[in-house]
């Protein structure tokens, strides 16, 4: 799992489901701004994408580890 910040609501948790390698710093974007379950990432500083599962939008940094499950 992923936490990403975004520019205006906090932050949007994903689930990786293969290899696709993220390095913090990485500037990710797609197209269903707040659609969940499975969706198309973009890494735009890498120019890969990958199929992702989006958990959840919107989250506080308040809540983030239990999001994350840790």
């Amino acid at each position: 799992m992923v936490a990403i910040a975004t520019e205006d609501d906090g932050f949007t948790i994903i689930e990786l489901l293969d290899g696709w390698e993220l390095e913090a710093g990485d500037v990710l974007t797609w197209r269903n701004g707040y659609g969940l379950g499975s969706e198309t990432y973009v890494n735009v500083s890498r120019g890969t994408r990958a199929e992702v599962y989006v958990q959840n939008h919107s989250v506080s940094r308040a809540s983030l580890r239990q999001q994350l499950l840790l």
